[in-house]
């Protein structure tokens, strides 16, 4: 059992430029197949191009890189195929994770790549380089992989994979397509068991994961992140439960401050509706004093004349206008009153029963605004109409409206026949005239 404080990170080689991606490979080394020939007889987990993965010092890396370098034809159906190279390279992971060349070497064919030449290289370093019993290896970082160009479902978690998508895992015809890093996950169910340390999940705080084994597969739930990080189910009801009662006694208590605020408010109100009460029936009784002393009393001086308001009422100068008297009566006391009236224009002579004296001055406000100006409306001019004449017997030019020959600002066309004046053109413009109706049928 290797201790993980003694892995090192490890970043591989990746594939450099002219090199078929595809047909370039990576491989952890850990041991040979003597009953296979060629690259099949090689053993050990392979690892991505430009991936970072965690591992034991101590182990062997092979990096093959091919290239085609021609193409060649097919004895027995003639399809042509590429000719490949293979650049070998065998690193040792020392304790700080940088990778020592043991071996390389460049064959002209990939074939020639593991004859007995480079099976034996390979085995004279596993016998100096045993490799440990269980080999620790992490992916880090998957790299940029081998791009797929087929179709075909996920090994992992069987997810159809388009072309472009994902990478490929494997060479030739067992070549797989994998996610590029891990498989799509969902949410798990609240109260289920994380498989990590055994707690229930909250909502929200686990995944259902594809975890990937060797050549195998399972699905299991997991929190995000820490496990610590995230509450049990228990312990989130229990919050959850806590965190309503608070909102529930929150909501009760803005509700009562809410009921005591309208309270407080309805009753300034009231009382500031009694005050103007109060205040408006002391001043009609006042009004009403004033009222009977005026017309039980003589006026023995006016003290004071004061126009409040003033305002015309219609286009001709006729205005209206509010004033405010002061006097002293016979009794000696002061009075106020307030008149309204009419004045101007057409009022010169004659009697107008709008407005009057008035000894509330809210009364008085309300008569002088319930009158207001008045624009003139337009009559239009009316020509007398020509009575039942035949027309003229030589033939005069009339106005099929109203059937006169005269034609002051000049002859119009209404409709289909002649006018003398706009308001005859206004009455013909969608008609036959009056005259031409009765007289020229």
């Amino acid at each position: 059992m290797v201790n993980e404080e003694t892995m090192v990170r490890v970043e591989i080689p990746a594939v450099p430029d002219g090199a078929d991606v595809h047909r370039s490979w990576r491989r952890i080394l850990t041991g040979l197949d003597e009953r296979a020939e060629g690259d099949v007889a090689v053993l050990g987990p392979e690892v991505g191009h430009g991936a970072v993965v965690e591992t034991a010092p101590g182990v062997l890396l092979l990096v093959v890189d091919q290239h085609v370098t021609g193409w060649g034809e097919a004895y027995r159906t003639g399809k042509p195929y590429p000719l490949m190279d293979a650049a070998v390279t065998l690193y040792l992971v020392q304790d700080d994770g940088t990778l020592e060349t043991l071996w390389a070497r460049h064959f002209k064919t990939a074939k020639g790549a593991f004859g007995s030449a480079g099976l034996g290289q390979l085995r004279k370093h596993l016998a100096a380089h045993p490799p440990a019993e269980e080999l620790p290896l992490d992916v880090v970082n998957p790299g940029p992989g081998r791009p797929n160009f087929r179709a075909a479902p996920c090994r992992w978690c069987a997810a159809v994979l388009q072309k472009g998508q994902g990478v490929l895992v494997g060479r030739g015809e067992a070549a797989q397509v994998e996610h590029r890093a891990a498989c799509p996950s969902r949410p798990a169910e609240p109260g289920t068991y994380c498989a990590v340390c055994g707690g229930s999940v909250a909502p929200g705080t686990a995944q259902v994961v594809v975890v990937r084994e060797g050549v195998g597969r399972r699905r299991e739930i997991q929190h995000t992140g820490r496990c610590t990080d995230h509450p049990s189910y228990e312990e989130y009801e229990w919050r959850q439960a806590e965190r309503r009662a608070d909102e529930d006694v929150r909501r009760a208590a803005e509700k009562a401050a809410e009921e005591k605020r309208a309270r407080r408010l309805a009753a300034a109100a009231e009382k500031r509706r009694l005050a103007r009460e109060a205040k408006e029936k002391a001043a009609k009784e006042v009004a009403e004093a004033t009222r009977a002393r005026v017309e039980s009393l003589a006026v023995v001086e006016e003290t004071g004349r004061r126009e409040l308001y003033d305002k015309g009422l219609d286009p001709f100068g006729e205005r209206m206008r509010l004033v405010e008297i002061t006097a002293v009566l016979a009794d000696g006391k002061p009075a106020t009153w307030w008149e309204v009236a009419a004045y101007g224009g057409r009022l010169e002579d004659d009697v107008d029963d709008r407005g009057g004296r008035f000894f509330f001055l809210d009364d008085a406000r309300f008569e002088y605004r319930r009158h207001e100006y008045q624009q003139e409306q337009y009559r239009p001019r009316r020509r007398p109409r020509v009575g039942a004449v035949p027309c003229p017997a030589d033939g005069a030019r009339h106005c099929d409206n109203c059937g006169s020959t005269d034609s002051p600002g000049g002859w119009m066309t209404a409709s289909l026949g002649l006018a003398c004046d706009v308001d005859c053109y206004d009455a013909m413009a969608d008609a036959v005239g009056a005259h031409a109706a009765q007289y020229h049928r």
